[in-house]
Parts: C-alpha cells; sequence; structure tokens
C-alpha cells in the first residue's frame, strides 16, 4: 500500500510539472503536499527523492522547488533523448527488424502522411508518439527501452513535447515535412539493416525539435512546457 501511495505521489506531481501547473521556482513543501494529495510524510518524501533524481525538481534551504530550465539545458535534454533513440535504433538495425515489425512502422508513417496532408494536428502528436515508440521498441534491448522513457520525462524532451496547433503551421510547415521526410528515412534503414546511417538520422531528427522550442519562446506561446523555461537566460 506505501509503495502504491509513493508512486501515485510521483505521478501526480510529474504530471503537474508536465502541465505547467507547478512552474520552475515553485515551492514544494511536504507537510502540504501531504494535506493536499492526503498521504503520509514517507511517501511524500520518496516521491520528491525520486523527481530530484530525476533532475525536474532541486533542493533548497527550505525543502524543495521546481526546476527552471535555460535554453541550453532544455537543448541538452532534447539531445540527450535523441542519442538513446539513435542507440535503440541502431540497436534494431543491427539486430534485424522483423518485417511485421517495418510493416507496422510502415503503416503508422502512412497515416502520418494523410493527417499532414489534411492538417489533421490533433490527431498527428499521438501517431508520432507511437512511431517512435515503435522504432525503439524493434531495439529489443529493455535497457535501452527504460532510458529512452526516463528522458522522455522531461517534459520538453518528448517526440511531441511541444503539441502541434494549428496557429504553428505556417511557422512548423517546413519542419513537420522534414520530421516526416526523416521518419520515413528511418524506416528504409532499419529494413536495410544500416546501424550507423539510422542513428544519424535519429540524432539529426532529435535536433529538429531545437527550432520548435526557439519559435514557441518568440512568439510567446502557450506550451505548459514553457513554465519550467527560464526566458531570460534563454534570450
Amino acid at each position: 500500500m506505501a509503495d502504491l501511495q509513493w508512486r501515485y505521489v510521483l505521478y501526480e506531481l510529474r504530471q503537474r510539472i508536465a502541465a505547467g501547473k507547478l512552474r520552475g521556482g515553485d515551492k514544494l513543501r511536504a507537510s502540504h503536499l501531504a494535506q493536499e494529495l492526503k498521504a503520509s510524510r514517507t511517501p511524500i518524501s520518496e516521491a520528491l527523492l525520486k523527481l530530484e533524481a530525476e533532475g525536474l525538481i532541486e533542493r533548497d534551504k527550505s525543502g524543495f522547488s521546481v526546476r527552471s530550465f535555460n535554453l541550453e539545458e532544455v537543448y541538452d535534454a532534447i539531445d540527450l533523448r535523441g542519442l538513446l533513440e539513435a542507440a535503440a535504433a541502431q540497436k534494431a538495425a543491427e539486430r534485424g527488424v522483423p518485417d511485421e515489425r517495418i510493416a507496422r512502422l510502415r503503416t503508422l508513417l502512412e497515416k502520418m502522411d494523410e493527417l499532414i496532408e489534411r492538417q489533421a494536428f490533433n490527431k498527428y502528436d499521438g501517431l508520432n508518439d507511437k512511431f517512435h515508440a515503435a522504432f525503439v521498441e524493434a531495439s529489443a534491448s529493455p535497457i535501452l527501452q527504460a532510458e529512452v522513457r526516463r528522458a522522455y520525462r522531461f517534459p520538453f524532451a518528448g517526440p511531441s513535447a511541444f503539441p502541434t496547433i494549428p496557429s504553428d503551421w505556417d511557422k512548423l510547415h517546413a519542419s513537420i515535412h522534414v520530421g516526416q521526410s526523416q521518419h520515413h528515412q528511418i524506416v528504409d534503414a532499419l529494413e536495410r539493416r544500416e546501424g550507423a546511417r539510422v542513428f544519424y538520422l535519429v540524432r539529426e531528427h532529435a535536433r529538429l525539435a531545437h527550432r520548435t522550442v526557439l519559435k514557441a519562446l518568440a512568439s510567446h506561446q502557450e506550451h505548459p512546457q514553457l513554465a519550467l523555461v527560464n526566458s531570460d537566460k534563454a534570450a
């Protein structure tokens, strides 16, 4: 029961950070959280220590506070995710991806192509997440899969961390098409068992997110993740 309670607290706090309900610099007091979440102090403390280890909060003189990140740290988190996904893709290519997995990836790509054509923004991001999960799973490496999931916990590091919204289309049109082209190249490289090539492709694909972050900051869009970015340091 205690184990379930601290996991609930961890999930709840992590989701609040990712959704921008807890902003960079916000204080986290164990006594207040215990009352609000109706949990004892022990699971609260365990969850806070776990979030500290994940890099989402930091210890201060009076307890913990939500971290704020400068732009370089945001880029580092995105690049780390790209390196881990690239390692998983390379492992998949070297081990060989079964035909049925390749077929599943191509089916996802066809659906994504159609959504881009229709500018169906609300559905594209979900398929994008599934596509990334599918090629990471193809590595058949539980360790790599776990580390990729861990990297995704940074609110701005996941494949669809900044959801595509209609007002973004004119600004991100080129990036979306480049990203989808890279998706196709990634699957081609996996099918041909080109480990070095797919590693490079996945790393470059992740770096497209740098542009997304910059455009979001420049246009002052209300993406929840931006609540954790120190715009003064990012300028």
